[in-house]
């Protein structure tokens, strides 16, 4: 079983001027995604006594830890980190399984709602069961059950993508996990799967035929990135490992966060919902079009390697 808690960690690299103030920022690492660009609409604020060369002020590299502490409900019902409880026949699990010490959420992330779905305002569920190594990586996992294809299969590419601090058994040894997650998809936002501000101001445009969308040849310079996560490869893959690749539209909102991912064309299923979900984490530096931000819609390939 999951507790959900409300705590989360961004770690950022900036460049602050010769006068304090800072220039650019981005995520190197988080807890979670989601918390990303909450902290870095915090930290443009802040001010810094500059760094100096020869008593002179000078510009300088910074690197920054943003502590997040949320009350359950932020985000919808979900916090960024979980917690997990022994389910009743734990003890009828392999050896290898009855962990003593139970594993540690050290990056989670929110499913990407399918976007058709999204867009026509289906709900639906999904429960994924997954095996957590000794490595804290999930070895693998399998959907239990699914209102939809498509959210079972996204709620898989989002569990694939976990890290944790692996469990432990009664000799202090590491140990596999072996655990369910069940949750719900609502398209208004609330739940598991939020929906942010920014997604449903593209959504109401494309409403209106994709007004205010421009394209990448309107910019006025090419989309530069700030976070380019690679997609995992898909547990339920690993066995055949073959290469792939899927081709991912997306939008670029005007703080330059990805929204919205879609899966064009995939040469399996599972490689373009693993893409899809490595694309919502993408982050640029803002998209100008006119010297003004704007929203742009992108397309990309995304390459998955073959495994040995």
């Amino acid at each position: 079983m999951i507790a959900l808690e409300g705590k989360g960690e961004v770690r950022l690299q900036m460049v602050v001027d010769a006068q304090g103030r800072v220039q650019e920022v981005w995520a190197v690492e988080s807890t979670n995604p989601w918390l990303e660009r909450a902290a870095i609409t915090a930290v443009e604020q802040w001010k810094f006594e500059p760094a100096r060369l020869a008593g002179q002020p000078v510009p300088s590299r910074v690197e920054q830890s943003v502590n997040f502490t949320m009350p359950r409900g932020t985000f919808g019902e979900a916090g960024d980190l979980v917690t997990f409880r022994k389910g009743r026949d734990h003890t009828k699990l392999p050896v290898a399984f009855q962990w003593e010490t139970p594993p540690k959420a050290a990056y989670v992330n929110f499913p990407v709602y399918p976007f058709q779905l999204l867009k026509t305002g289906v709900r639906g569920k999904a429960s994924i069961a997954y095996i957590v190594g000794p490595d804290g990586l999930v070895q693998k996992s399998d959907i239990r059950e699914a209102s939809h294809p498509e959210i079972g299969l996204a709620m898989q590419a989002m569990i694939d993508t976990w890290r944790f601090e692996p469990a432990k058994n009664k000799d202090g040894l590491l140990c596999y996990a072996m655990l369910t997650i069940e949750q719900e998809f609502v398209p208004r936002g609330r739940g598991f799967v939020p929906i942010s501000d920014e997604a449903r101001q593209i959504l109401r445009a494309l409403e209106r035929g994709g007004e205010g969308i421009s394209t990448a040849r309107q910019l006025d310079a090419a989309l530069e990135p700030r976070v380019m996560r690679a997609p995992v490869y898909p547990s339920a893959l690993r066995g055949q490992g073959q290469a792939g690749e899927a081709l991912i539209e997306f939008f670029v909102d005007q703080n330059g966060d990805a929204q919205l991912p879609r899966i064009v064309s995939a040469t399996a299923t599972e490689f373009g919902y693993a893409a899809a979900q490595a694309v919502a984490t993408w982050r640029f530096k803002k998209p100008l079009r006119g010297g003004k931000p704007t929203i742009v819609r992108v397309q990309v390939p995304v390459q998955f390697a073959a495994r040995g």
